[in-house]
């Protein structure tokens, strides 16, 4: 798994706890209780699935999409939000119309435009998204467009094991974003669980890889190794 995945299956396990935790809060029969066992199935799969990956490099650009996806949905909706203080405001941001990929992009890559204007993406302060949410969104649209070519070279045990992780991971995303609406709606006078909620179902961001600067020779300058016993 790459990292963005790590990070993802990581959040599934979470929310997968948070449904132990908290089973006495819904019935055997409910929606809810249904999708907490669809997403321990999920993970189940996704456990089966890594360790037949044996280092291949193939990325699902499938979890990517979906990743876009939950972060122009968090977007829009908290653009709604503010545009019931500032008319008009919501009309900058939509979702696709379609289920499509390529409207899934027009539609991110148009709210990317929209919040490089500074006068805009400060209308976000105040609303819990990442301090970086514009710089991730960016993040997403590069990842998706260099994953068409990380496949190459990778070998067919490989590949078939990331495709049945993706789309294990891709399933568990879209049920944590089902249970997303249902613990808003058990929750919302019950402000620590909704917390505890959230906390659970937020996916961190993948630290970003800083450049090394080249040296006065062109060389990569290395960490220099603290001696034995220094302070």
């Amino acid at each position: 798994m790459n990292d963005r995945e790590v990070k993802r299956y990581e959040m599934c396990n979470r929310v997968v706890t948070f449904g132990q935790d908290h089973a006495a809060d819904f019935a055997a029969s409910s929606k809810a209780t249904e999708l907490f066992g669809k997403l321990k199935l999920a993970i189940k799969q996704a456990d089966e699935a890594r360790p037949l990956q044996q280092g291949g490099r193939a990325t699902a650009r499938e979890v990517l999409l979906d990743g876009l996806r939950i972060d122009l949905k968090n977007i829009v909706r908290t653009a709604r939000e503010i545009g019931e203080e500032v008319p008009g405001f919501a009309d900058r941001f939509s979702l696709p119309a379609s289920p499509s990929h390529a409207e899934l992009l027009t539609a991110a890559n148009r709210a990317m435009i929209e919040l490089k204007k500074t006068e805009v993406a400060a209308q976000f302060a105040g609303y819990e998204l990442p301090e970086t949410f514009v710089d991730d969104l960016e993040a997403d649209l590069k990842a998706i467009d260099e994953s068409k070519y990380e496949q190459d070279g990778t070998d067919l045990k490989g590949v078939a094991s990331t495709v049945v992780l993706g789309a294990a991971i891709r399933s568990g995303l879209q049920i944590v974003g089902k249970l997303n609406a249902i613990m808003h709606n058990k929750y919302t006078r019950e402000p620590e669980k909704l917390r505890a909620w959230k906390s659970a179902s937020h996916t961190e961001r993948a630290a970003r890889r800083e450049k090394a600067t080249p040296g006065a020779n062109g060389s990569t300058p290395t960490t220099p190794v603290a001696a034995a016993g220094a302070a």
